[in-house]
């Protein structure tokens, strides 16, 4: 086997298909895209879909991305399941089968079939790594890097991603790194692009039109050094549900409403059907749909499998399932330039960049310059290189990083600040307007749900935090289940609360509790206390608490202080569908002291 000393894998899991890109160091290390895969033959395709099928009676998988059969060629008791990657969003769900909730899938449904892709693809990749590649993956530092959807912002559903992603088999194969969204990869993939040179302070757009979501960035040129370049971020980055699959799903409500009127096949089988062309001949007519096929074509005829019955598709139907979707990406665009505008008159874009599936298509492309007559705009000199943006953004990024210690986008600053419930002493002069409860066993006033604010919005989040705090127990409650209420604000630093008032300044998102089972005895600093003649004897335990926030990933950790521990414990976090926290705060650890 070759010398290998690292692999940076970047990972794209799209709505309809998945890019993975790979970069190895190796005397003849290079970078390539993954364009073999089960089910092609000798054929090579840059993605994979995502997509599974099911046989009834089995709790595994039939198969997977190209070896899953055509709907037309289901056997009996199979099924086919794809389009499930906003699925882990419960919200979204809720939305999209608002006429019919009857036919929205179960979280727990998702989950299963998000393990069982990324489980495939993990042993895909790793095959692909040691068979074609010939790699010592024992012997390998790999990272795996995960593109974040830019729509995700609830920490909920990042920390639910990120733990399937770890289940699957990459965090122990590898190092999983999820630290930029989809819309960031693509403007790094932008700015790494040889046939787009940058000059240090110009600002750009990239706008990554993809299956699902429509993703934008605003960066400028903050460095430009031989092949390193930084950007910053201009804004946060932007999503909205705009992409190709919404003009699938309007060509498929047409030819489902011709099937019916044409009675080819039962009633029942109409959507089936519908579907099974939606995913055929309409996709390559999609495809090369553009102004001279418009002007050109003013009927189009899609053939229906074992019928001589076609569907018939209007130039002027076609035209508008783009158009919407064009309005509302130019709307998106216009949006963006007004911020800038309003909050930073000194930036004056000079371009805008096309990625994604959607933006690859010619109609699109001539729409957005039509529009940005101001900008330049520009697409991959590679028209089969602007779905891969992210995928390859992600590997472009990285290999800055190892190789340079610079990051194309230094590491995200965080846009929330985060902290836990805890007590504190009461002071008459912090606490005045608060209602204090004496602890019958230290006999001292504690205020309760006060806030310690361990990561602050607009600060860095790559830095393990640490903090001291004390747990007051009873003798003989030494082993019980404690812990503490994790809360979030967008509030700016200088206004967020103090306490958890109720005003609405900060929300419980999750709770973190200890193992009932850890040893503190150790540990503990026995104390008594005499009250009209009784004696309380009450235990104080000191420890260190790590915090380990970060985007996707919310991790915490105990160091006992006494003699003998220490030995930092994990501890477990509790996440809860719909955030049903309200009323149920724990806030189990005091302050050591008031800052």
């Amino acid at each position: 086997m070759s010398a290998v000393w690292s692999v940076i894998v970047g990972i794209d899991i799209g709505l309809t298909c998945t890019g993975v890109a790979i970069y190895y160091n190796a005397p003849d290390g290079r970078f390539i895209v993954l364009q073999q895969w089960p089910g092609t033959e000798d054929r090579t395709t840059s993605k994979v879909p995502t997509r599974l099928t099911y046989k009834a009676g089995e709790v595994d998988i039939h198969s997977w991305g190209f070896s899953c059969p055509e709907l037309g060629n289901l056997g009996p008791g199979m099924a086919i399941k794809d389009m499930f990657k906003f699925y882990l969003d419960t919200y979204f769900v809720k939305q999209k089968f608002l006429r019919a909730s009857e036919n929205a899938p179960k979280l727990k449904d998702v989950k299963s079939w998000y393990a069982h892709f990324l489980g495939a693809l993990h042993n895909h990749i790793m095959h692909y790594l040691q068979e074609q590649l010939i790699i010592d993956v024992h012997l390998t530092t790999i990272e795996f890097v995960f593109g974040i959807p830019t729509i995700w912002t609830d920490d909920a559903l990042l920390q639910c991603f990120r733990e399937l992603v770890d289940s699957a088999g990459f965090a122990e194969t590898g190092t999983v790194i999820m630290e930029m969204t989809e819309g960031e990869a693509a403007a790094v993939f932008t700015a790494k692009s040889r046939d787009h040179s940058f000059e240090e302070g110009e600002a750009f757009m990239v706008c990554d039109a993809g299956g699902g979501t429509t993703d934008m960035c605003v960066m400028q040129v903050k460095k430009v050094q031989e092949e390193m370049v930084e950007l910053e971020s201009l804004d946060c980055p932007q999503a909205i549900a705009v992409g190709s699959v919404d003009i699938d799903e309007m060509f498929q409500a047409i030819a489902e409403e011709q099937l019916r009127i044409l009675g080819v096949v039962p009633e029942d089988m109409a959507r089936l059907l519908a579907h099974q062309i939606t995913r055929g001949e309409f996709q390559a007519l999609k495809t090369r749909f553009g102004k001279r096929l418009v002007a050109s074509l003013k009927n189009m005829q899609l053939a229906i499998p074992n019928s001589n019955q076609r569907i018939n598709l209007s130039r002027d139907q076609l035209k508008a399932m783009f158009d919407t979707q064009i309005q509302k990406i130019i709307e998106l665009i216009d949006t963006e330039i007004a911020f800038l505008g309003a909050h930073r008159p000194d930036i004056r874009l000079s371009s805008i960049f096309l990625a994604g599936g959607l933006g690859s298509s010619i109609y699109v492309q001539e729409h957005i310059v039509e529009h940005c007559i101001n900008m330049k705009v520009l697409f991959a000199p590679k028209p089969e290189d602007l779905p891969l943006a992210v995928c390859k953004g992600l590997v472009f990024d990285r290999w800055q990083h190892s190789s340079n210690k610079l990051p194309v986008i230094p590491i995200r600053n965080s846009n929330a600040s985060y902290g836990i419930l805890c007590k504190e002493l009461y002071s008459k002069k912090k606490h005045s307007a608060q209602t204090y409860t004496r602890n019958p066993l230290d006999g001292r006033n504690y205020v309760e749900k006060q806030i310690d604010w361990l990561v602050l919005k607009n600060g860095r989040r790559d830095e393990c935090v640490r903090r001291m705090y004390s747990l007051i127990l009873t003798a003989d409650k030494i082993i019980d289940t404690w812990g503490f209420s994790v809360v979030r604000s967008t509030l700016e630093p200088t206004r967020l609360p103090t306490s958890l008032d109720g005003k609405g300044g900060a929300t419980v998102i999750c709770h973190v509790i200890a193992d009932p089972e850890a040893d503190l005895h150790d540990a503990i600093s026995s104390r008594r206390r005499t009250l009209t003649g009784k004696k309380f004897v009450f235990s104080q335990v000191n420890c260190e608490l790590s915090a380990d926030i970060r985007v996707g990933k919310m991790e915490f950790g105990i160091r006992l202080t006494g003699e003998g521990n220490g030995t930092p414990q994990a501890l477990k976090v509790q996440w809860e569908e719909n955030n049903r926290l309200a009323g149920r705060e724990i806030d189990g650890l005091v302050r050591l002291a008031v800052r």
